[in-house]
């Protein structure tokens, strides 16, 4: 196909319950292109559905290849695996305790697990509490209804861990230059094939086993053994030979045994505790105006099972803008935001990039949450009151 074809293709099989805000704006434009060069090597017949925390990903090398963040990629062969998105097997561990422990000896405990070579299954482990968007926190429950079964109770107290594997990251993210790049009207991409494909997916399998190992070892180094684990989800990773996740929980994930997935959207917010189950129902199809698209594409008992839920609300990008223009220039693509007027009078004028990592970002809040409970994709059974934070 010619590019502007492939683009319409990939428009045609992609939804989304994104906001109307710039970060999920740039995401999708930005995912026309990666999903666009899947469809060159597949010919068709590859998903993509946005969750309501439609937003850019802060990886350089992904945002490079065409791809967002907060949403399910889906492709029909299995024989075929797409590196450049790069899973990381990103996930939450969220326990229930009967005491927090004292600041005093919290800190203790950390300093001397930084301090000390921490191995797991023979691997030094390089710890990171602190990078990015990963953190320790604790919480005291605000409300539990009965549909957690007992599992959550109003006397005790929750911590979450989220983070992944930096030890193991680069077996994963170095797949994409032992890929086969091949040529497509929208630039080149990196695709395993056959043997490669499936020897990807079983090292991935081991990865993310590796990181929930690595999320309760780490919990239970820092609260102690005597500790309940409720949850232990990846939200960023591969749930299939043709699946895969970037910020976004599988509802019907099972793995750990449970069916609860915890939402946060910020250490000033509540998290939400909530029970994952099979979306997207009929009435948001219809109410969002994807039914008739759906079914042109041969997508709607698809988008019926996407049984998508973020993790948490998402990059927010503060910039006033008009307008979102996309120019490819050799290899490069080229992101330019007009502003609310012309260039010259205009309070922000035109800003050109490549990469969105560098503008200025924060985290959406509750809207998300809002959202997520209007469309219907999981149901709430608990809300927890953040009061304290851990990064180092």
């Amino acid at each position: 196909m010619r590019k502007e074809n492939l683009l319409k293709k990939a428009m045609e099989h992609t939804f989304s319950l994104g906001p109307e805000d710039l970060a999920s704006n740039l995401s999708y434009r930005n995912m026309m292109y990666g999903l666009a060069k899947m469809h060159h090597i597949l010919d068709g017949e590859v998903l993509c559905f946005f969750g309501p925390d439609a937003t850019i990903t802060r990886n350089p090398g992904r945002w490079r290849s065409g791809f967002g963040y907060g949403a399910v990629i889906r492709w029909e062969r299995d024989d075929v695996a797409f590196p450049e998105m790069r899973p990381n097997g990103c996930g939450m561990i969220l326990v229930k305790l009967d005491e927090l422990p004292e600041k005093s000896e919290l800190l203790e405990r950390v300093t001397r697990l930084h301090e000390s070579d921490v191995s797991l299954d023979g691997i030094k482990l390089d710890l990171d509490f602190g990078k990015g968007n990963h953190f320790f926190e604790f919480y005291r429950p605000i409300d539990i209804s009965t549909e957690s079964d007992g599992r959550l109770e109003m006397d005790k107290h929750y911590a979450i861990l989220h983070c992944s594997s930096q030890e193991r990251k680069n077996e994963i993210y170095g797949k994409v230059d032992e890929g086969e790049w091949i040529d497509t009207p929208l630039g080149n991409i990196s695709v395993l094939k056959d043997r490669a494909a499936k020897e990807y997916f079983k090292l991935w399998k081991d990865y993310e086993s590796f990181c929930k190992k690595r999320r309760e070892y780490l919990i239970k180094k820092v609260l102690g053994t005597d500790l309940t684990v409720i949850s232990n989800k990846t939200h960023q990773g591969l749930f299939g030979n043709t699946e895969i996740r970037l910020g976004c929980y599988d509802t019907l994930d099972r793995s750990d045994r449970s069916d609860l997935f915890p939402m946060t959207v910020g250490w000033e917010h509540p998290v939400f505790i909530l029970k994952g189950e099979r979306n997207l129902k009929d009435n948001v199809i219809e109410e969002k105006g994807f039914l008739e698209r759906a079914e042109k594409s041969g997508m709607l008992e698809k988008i019926r099972n996407i049984n998508i839920l973020p993790h948490g609300g998402g990059y927010r990008l503060d910039i006033a803008y008009f307008d979102i223009e996309v120019e490819c220039i050799g290899k490069t693509r080229y992101f330019t935001l007009r502003g609310a007027e012309d260039a010259i009078s205009s309070k922000y004028g035109k800003i050109m990039f490549t990469n969105p990592k560098e503008l200025p970002f924060g985290y959406r809040g509750e809207d998300v949450i809002n959202k997520t409970l209007e469309y219907d994709l999981a149901r709430p059974v608990a809300k927890l009151q953040p009061i304290g934070t851990l990064k180092v």
